[in-house]
């Protein structure tokens, strides 16, 4: 029964097919719009130009077969295109073919010469055609050029045609370059189709618009989605090391808060913010939620030529992210399904309680006190005989899953014709978190979020486009009660001696000299719930202004976004109790000490906001003879209202940009953005921002060598320069208005009780500022574009010079004399950022090997040139000249040795130690003992301290200078393997970032634990080394310069990791045909696989500072996935 159906199918799929080929072949049949024409004395190739302008006919000739160049006059009104081409192309040796949309436009064949052929003997030639990827493409057209006889592939891609040993082949299909093939006697012509060069390949998305990729002068760099796809909820945590000019961090692997922080080239401001502008299809929005099989392109704007445009927002780049469309094609479903689980890189290590205490006692002994605990009871602990007395808790490992999971399935319906197409698309993606859970209440951290967007294109009439777009997101997020970096806090200092985390009974634990109970805090204390919803729109109007002038179109779009999040926490406090001892039958002898309070009314909040934006433009687009001309006059506004402020945030402005390209040689771009911001007082609330961009195409000049071309395919120079703005300043949002404060400080009169009277009163606040602006950034931009070996290889290099300046910060130079109550605000800083970056890929078909490499490096850094700070003393001391981000504190020398001292033996053998004269010491240290850290002294004055010997910039900063990424694809026969790396350089954390998180016993024995990195390597008497991890364990000191920030604790953060790592299988297409797919595929992917290269070892460095490593870890996860297409 099975192979009667799947025979019936096939016998189907060959009616269709037949059907389509005589609908296919029909002679002179035309889809096309009336044309109207009214034009004299132009060109054919103009006349052409002007058809495909004005229509949706697409026209493919030959050079050679048509005299381009040829004056015509035409004036026709409302005809059909076979009409305006048999006036067009009458009397000439030239004729046409219509297929649908398509004009071919081809030579006369003289009758004798189609007599001969006739009468030459037909060959059958058969082949099979396929795209870049070895895929089969069933229904590619082919036909014999010059005639009306042709064929269509079948499902296998297969084609069968009787042809003349001379006759020339033209093969096409959707979406792909037409190829045309001389048969020269072969039987057989198997063909490989190449992806046409459109809007992904020969077009680049530009601001508010989209250039020819041979035109572009500006610094852009654009990723395809499908290389953005990887097994996590964040689309930011996918951008590390995939373009060139951005540097990307990750904080944090907490699932709805795992995002990613970014920056475009770099940071070139201490005061303002430093991320860029997002804009997903044009209007600004959050890009975290949207589901990447949703996204067509991933945009990077660079250089000015390229952010100008946007005024008081483009000074920190700019991002563009274009959703998928409809396409003219059969309705085409994708499904794709995968489950992932995901395991914590690097948690951090602690003693247990054994190796705790021996250490405790050393501390207390190295500062001549007594032992806090004897060697029995030490002994106690080491054996575990007794867990409830004498417990050793490893908090971390007890409170977090060595794995957990997520799972996503998304479906996409892709489609359309002429009059209309669509692009809609379902989403769904879950992530448990990583910490143990409660059996009566869900307590783990978790998201589950539901996507959705649809964007239809309508042709409303053959010059008036319509273009609808609605997306939407659900998330549902769970925590623990306690906010996770408290929670992970207090993992670290509760030590692991105190209390079990539950008592062998069941009973719970609590000690009245510990802060918290982490195992009560995690489990036993309630949850917390975030319900967010976004919901995005957009109506776009475009209209062809033809009649008006060739090229001239208007459009208008308007955008109502609404997002809204809602909290709720129910919080309870549970019964727990500390045991104190046994009674003689054993029993656990119990001092309660928190009585239980159940769950009550949750506490609920709530936020959001409304945004509207609204654009309207005039675009121009114009080629004639070698001169192409583009041109745009914008205007935007754009309203925030959030839920608790009446007063909106709004923003307008005007934009221009204007581009000329003469003979595709020579390339000029100028573009202007005038903004508004309503942060600023009159007179200084609208600023221009202009820019220049200069390209020369060198392989197109007529003395460029030919026969060079196929090694040195393209060879473009790029230069630009101009002004960007910022006017996220960093401050309030009135900051130039005054301020004025409720105070209770004036005393008048006496009381009662014979005291002052405080009478509540008004005082200044902060002085007004009215001349404050934006900050602005002028960007210089240098780049060269090279293609080699006809596309087989490629490379981009760009050099950068950006100098940031009106940077606001509060004067440090003014007197507290002045009378002013706080500083006064002043754009006065100045910052430079320089770097470069770069960008290349190669692509190499050996048989049926497809290999394919690509790689970027980015390097930026940025310079304060100007801070309001008094002289200092030393250059050292200054935080002008050094790197925003970087890490300031004493320079270490080494360690006191005993050589250092000056050593007195006493009857009993104790040992006391005097400096040497000449050693330096500290002022936080007056005496210190072998293993204590000795500093350098910067002003050789024998004394260190913090003021006069801390560098401000001793290392690189804690944000990566460098950042690159390097990836290999394989595909052979339907099985493809890929790899990728990333890594970042020139970046440094300093593990002692939060001292009470690292250093031992910080806050007292009851509030401390201790990193095994100590227990493993410290400096003893008995290991009197330089190189341990960390100096003479003593309270002193810790206290007094050890917790003091120094370069002992700073850690190179440079890292090299395996990011990726994908295996597939794509089934053959034969199988797949038989159950109705047109593509099926089962693939492993792996997300943060391994850590190549680091010097950190404790944590993942990319964690950076804070905790060293005690946060939410990031984590690497494998899945499995099926993606099938119908």
């Amino acid at each position: 029964m099975k192979q009667i159906k799947f025979k019936f199918r096939r016998k189907k799929i060959q009616v269709i097919l037949m059907i389509c080929c005589l609908q296919l072949f029909t002679p002179g049949r035309s889809i096309a719009q009336p044309i109207t024409i009214h034009q004299a004395d132009k060109s054919v190739r103009e006349i052409i130009r002007i058809i495909e302008k004005t229509s949706d006919m697409v026209f493919f000739y030959n050079n050679d077969d048509i005299d381009l160049n040829r004056k015509v006059s035409l004036n026709v009104n409302d005809q059909p295109i076979e009409k305006v081409l048999d006036l067009l192309f009458g009397n000439t040796q030239t004729t046409y073919r219509i297929d649908g949309r398509q004009v071919y436009i081809m030579k006369k064949q003289a009758k004798e010469e189609r007599v001969v052929q006739q009468q030459k003997k037909a060959i059958t030639v058969k082949g099979k055609v396929t795209d870049e990827k070895g895929e089969s493409l069933p229904g590619a057209t082919v036909i014999i050029v010059g005639s009306t006889k042709g064929v269509i592939t079948d499902v296998d891609g297969v084609y069968s045609i009787e042809v003349s040993p001379t006759d020339e082949l033209e093969f096409t299909y959707i979406g792909m370059e037409p190829q045309k093939v001389k048969v020269n006697n072969n039987t057989t012509l198997n063909i490989i189709l190449k992806e046409k060069v459109d809007e992904l390949e020969e077009i680049t998305v530009v601001g508010f618009g989209r250039q020819k990729k041979e035109s572009v002068v500006a610094a852009i760099t654009t990723v395809k989605g499908e290389e953005l796809r990887v097994p996590t909820r964040s689309l930011s945590t996918s951008l590390a090391g995939q373009f060139s000019g951005l540097i990307s961090v990750q904080r944090s692997g907490e699932p709805g808060y795992d995002n990613a922080e970014f920056w475009i080239r770099g940071v070139s401001s201490f005061a303002g913010g430093t991320n860029p502008l997002v804009l997903v299809d044009g209007v600004p929005r959050e890009m975290n939620d949207i589901e990447p099989d949703e996204i067509e392109t991933f945009t990077l704007l660079k250089d000015a030529s390229a952010t100008s445009i946007y005024g008081s927002e483009g000074a920190n780049g700019v991002v563009l992210i274009t959703s998928k469309r409809g396409r003219e094609q059969k309705p085409s479903i994708s499904y794709r399904g995968e489950v992932g689980v995901l395991t914590p890189i690097r948690i951090p290590r602690f003693a247990n309680s054994y190796d705790f205490l021996t250490l405790y006692n050393e501390r207390l002994t190295n500062d001549g006190d007594a032992k806090y605990i004897d060697d029995v009871e030490l002994e106690k602990y080491r054996t575990g005989e007794d867990p409830d007395l004498y417990p050793s808790v490893d908090w971390w490992g007890t409170l977090m899953a060595k794995h957990t999971s997520n799972t996503r399935h998304t479906l996409n319906f892709r489609g359309g014709g002429e009059r209309m197409r669509y692009f809609v698309s379902g989403a769904y993606f879950a992530e448990s978190g990583l910490f143990k859970q409660n059996n009566e209440y869900n307590n783990n951290a978790g998201l589950k979020r539901y996507n959705l967007r649809s964007n239809i294109d309508i042709n409303v009439t053959p010059t008036t486009f319509l273009r609808v777009d609605l997306s939407g997101q659900y998330l549902t997020t769970n925590y623990p009660s306690s906010s996770t970096s408290g929670l992970l806090s207090n993992f670290v200092q509760v030590p692991p001696h105190v209390i079990p985390a539950v008592y062998s009974d069941g009973t719970l634990s609590r000690s009245s000299d510990t802060w918290v109970q982490p195992y009560n805090e995690l489990m036993e204390s309630g949850y917390r719930k975030e319900w967010r919803t976004g919901l995005q729109s957009k109506v776009e109007l475009e209209q062809k202004l033809d009649f008006v002038t060739p090229g001239l179109k208007v459009k208008g779009a308007v955008s109502y976004d609404s997002n809204s999040i809602y909290y709720m926490t129910r919080s309870k406090t549970p019964a727990a109790y500390y045991a104190e001892g046994r009674l003689p039958n054993g029993n656990l002898i119990f001092n309660q000490i928190t009585n239980e309070t159940p769950f009550g009314t949750p506490t609920t909040s709530n936020s959001g906001n409304k945004n509207i934006y609204i654009e309207g433009s005039l675009n121009y687009d114009r080629a004639f003879d070698k001169h192409a001309v583009t041109g745009m006059l914008l205007y935007y506004q754009k309203d925030k209202q959030l839920h608790n402020n009446a007063l909106a945030f709004r923003k307008q402005a005007w934009i221009g940009r204007a581009t000329y390209a003469f003979d595709n040689r020579y390339l000029l771009e100028g573009s202007f953005g005038i903004t508004g911001s309503e942060q600023f007082a009159k007179g200084y609330r609208y600023g221009i921002f202009p820019a220049v961009g200069l390209g020369w195409n060198i392989t197109n000049e007529p003395f460029f060598p030919e026969n060079w071309l196929n090694t040195l395919s393209s060879l473009k120079l790029r230069a630009s320069v101009g002004k960007t703005g910022n006017d996220n300043t960093g401050g309030d949002r009135f900051l130039y208005k005054p301020s004025f404060n409720d105070d209770s400080g004036y005393s008048w009169g006496i009381g009662s009780t014979g005291t002052l009277n405080n009478v509540g009163g008004i005082i200044e606040g902060r002085f007004e500022s009215p001349s404050l602006s934006w900050e602005i950034e002028m960007k210089r931009n240098y780049g060269i574009d090279l293609m080699l070996f006809n596309g087989k290889a490629d490379l981009q290099v760009d050099y950068f010079d950006n100098l940031r300046t009106n940077i606001l910060m509060q004067r440090k130079t003014i007197s507290g004399a002045a009378g002013f109550r706080q500083a006064p605000w002043q754009n006065f800083g100045k910052v430079s950022n320089k770097g470069v970056d770069a960008a290349f890929n190669v692509h190499q078909i050996i048989g049926d090997w497809r290999l394919s490499l690509k790689g970027n490096f980015t390097f930026a850094r940025n310079k304060i040139l100007e801070y309001d700070e008094i002289p200092q003393s030393y250059p050292w001391m200054a935080v002008t000249g050094t790197r925003l981000f970087g890490l300031k504190g004493l320079a270490v020398d080494r360690l006191y040795r005993e050589d250092d001292f000056n050593i007195l033996v006493d009857a009993n053998g104790n040992k006391t130690y005097t400096l040497r004269e000449g050693v330096v010491h500290s002022e936080m240290l007056p005496n210190p003992m072998p293993g204590d850290i000795l500093y350098v002294d910067q002003n050789g004055d024998g004394v260190v301290d913090t003021n006069y010997d801390a560098v401000q910039d001793y290392v690189h900063p804690t944000v990566p200078e460098i950042m690159y990424g390097f990836g290999i694809n394989a595909t052979y026969k339907g099985i493809y393997v890929s790899l990728f790396f990333q890594g970042a350089g020139n970046t440094s954390l300093n593990l002692n970032n939060q001292p009470h998180l690292f250093q031992p016993f910080s806050e007292a024995i009851y509030n401390s634990s201790v990193r095994q990195e100590i227990i493993e390597s410290r400096w003893t008497e008995a290991n009197p080394s330089q190189d341990v991890f960390f100096p003479r364990i003593s309270l002193k000191s810790k206290t007094n310069t050890n917790s003091t920030l120094n370069s002992w604790f700073f850690r190179d953060a440079s890292y090299l990791r395996l990011k990726t790592v994908e295996l597939g299988y794509t089934i053959p297409e034969k199988i797949a045909a038989k159950v109705l797919m047109k593509q099926a595929r089962i693939y492993v992917m792996g997300q943060n696989v391994a850590l190549l290269y680091d010097k950190v070892k404790m944590f993942d460095p990319e964690l950076g500072n804070s905790g060293a490593g005690a946060r939410y870890p990031l984590t690497a996860t494998w899945s499995a996935g099926l993606e099938l297409t119908f």
